[in-house]
């Protein structure tokens, strides 16, 4: 941790060791990278396992092994749904994200542990909602500390990277959870798990933030690297330091003068000095809400992790029962989703430089066709697992077009409402709680996709299932 830059005892702030490289944009986004992809590699490395476990560990009878597979995603997104906006609130109304970022990732942990030793279904979703609520922490502050980190300009690109890793860990972790519990059983699942968090811990004990760097390094070589920082406000920097000339005087007087006329119709009054005016706002999350393209954000989201989810609950069981396939097969067809995420910070490239709302019409609009063709795979042959891989690698394609463009869109409407009415969020912004609606958003999504998906297909049938998906798939590019 790093040492506070006022002490008790007048000695200047020791400088930590490398804290250049270890408050760097680079950094700070790959330590935000794996913690995302932490969080969705253990949320999806039980999908290949979790048909086989339950039946051989919990015993669990064949014919509920469906519907203990769907409650136990569903507990993960009841989870979230719950913990995000909290976590949001929390997250802007604190001086420093790192201990709640520490706080997820100790839940995370715990949730693992349970999950390795679990042999009853109830442990099980005791561990999912443990791991849910880590979920909530992890994206809310992660996504809010990289908006301050990296500002606006470029925020689509690291957006974009970021969420990759959220793609690729959900998708590549059911592949290599399969082929792990068949190579090895299902403590080596539980063991590649708990390396991975030891990474995660290493790397966030690591990480510095720009706040904190601030108290350390000149205040001009931070604001030219980035120019902007989200809730990071200029009166936090000049708290951090008070003893430089070059800003001492004006600040001083603009501080003085602000403390005089509270009571004025200064907007800048409104971050917090003046009670009143505070008062008479709305919660930051209603006044966001009251945006009718962040609704189409939310809403984009919602379709784009719906579909993920939904073959989480129900692809793993369909090769099984179709294709006889074992775990290790029913984890490798997740591979065909997989590799096209990779290219998301090309897709959020692209959004910073045409806009996202193209861009997520044509992935929702693209996804529908391939979704709604995979009723075609009806039965046990080499052509049709040809075409059902075949269809997966195209939705992964279009798929990856829709949900970075929009996390990106979504705080810039955070900065929009602020430039419009500054001091509207208070002194602390609102990033953190518009990325807590982008949580409550995928939540929902993990809620709604297994379960939806996992009725459907028991009840009706897989090209039932598939047509429904398809047409939910186009409805995304409505609002957009």
């Amino acid at each position: 941790m790093v040492h506070d830059a006022e002490r008790g005892d007048g000695e200047a702030p020791r400088k930590p060791w490398l804290l250049e490289f270890r408050s760097s944009n680079g950094f700070i986004l790959a330590t935000v990278c794996v913690a995302i992809f932490t969080d969705a590699f253990l949320y999806g490395v039980v999908v290949p396992v979790l048909p086989f476990s339950l039946r051989e560990r919990s015993g669990v009878p064949e014919e509920d092994v469906q519907w203990w597979t769907s409650f136990i995603f569903a507990v993960f997104g009841a989870a979230i749904l719950v913990g995000s906006p909290i976590c949001g609130w929390i997250a802007d109304h604190s001086k420093n994200r790192s201990v709640m970022y520490f706080a997820g990732l100790f839940i995370l942990a715990a949730a693992t542990l349970l999950f390795g030793f679990a042999k009853a279904g109830w442990v099980l979703v005791v561990s999912r909602l443990l791991q849910g609520l880590s979920a909530a922490i992890v994206y809310t502050v992660g996504l809010a500390l990289l908006v301050d980190t990296v500002g606006r300009d470029s925020i689509g690109q690291w957006m974009g990277t970021a969420l990759s890793s959220s793609s690729f860990g959900l998708i590549t972790s059911p592949l290599l959870g399969g082929i792990v519990y068949a190579k090895a059983g299902y403590m080596a699942v539980f063991g590649m798990a708990m390396g991975l968090i030891v990474v995660d811990i290493l790397m966030r004990m690591f990480m510095i933030e720009k706040k904190t760097a601030a108290k350390y390094l000149p205040k001009d070589a931070l604001v030219t690297e980035n120019g902007f920082y989200g809730t990071f406000t200029d009166e936090e920097a000049r708290n951090d330091h008070p003893s430089q000339d070059d800003h001492g005087n004006s600040n001083g007087k603009a501080t003085g003068q602000k403390k005089l006329h509270d009571d004025s119709s200064d907007p800048l009054g409104d971050r917090g000095d003046n009670p009143q005016r505070k008062r008479t706002r709305l919660p930051p999350v209603i006044t966001l809400l009251a945006s009718p393209r962040l609704l189409a954000a939310i809403y984009g989201i919602f379709v784009n992790v719906s579909i993920l989810a939904a073959f989480d609950g129900v692809l793993g069981l369909f090769v099984k029962v179709k294709f006889h396939w074992d775990s290790l097969a029913a984890g490798l067809i997740f591979l065909c989703i997989a590799i096209p995420a990779l290219t998301g910070p090309l897709v959020g490239k692209l959004s910073d430089k045409f806009g996202p709302r193209w861009i997520t019409v044509a992935g929702c609009v693209l996804t529908a066709p391939p979704l709604i063709l995979l009723r075609l795979v009806d039965h046990d042959s080499v052509d049709q697992k040809v075409l059902l891989c075949g269809l997966l690698f195209l939705c992964g394609c279009t798929l990856i077009l829709i949900v970075s463009p929009l996390a990106a869109d979504l705080s810039a409407v955070v900065e929009e409402k602020e430039k419009e009415d500054p001091g509207i969020f208070g002194p602390g912004g609102a990033y953190a709680q518009g990325f807590a609606l982008f949580n409550c958003s995928m939540a929902a999504a993990t809620l709604f996709g297994p379960v939806v998906a996992g009725t459907l297909s028991e009840h009706y049938g897989w090209g039932t299932m598939a047509i429904a998906m398809g047409v939910f798939a186009f409805s995304g590019a409505i609002p957009s």
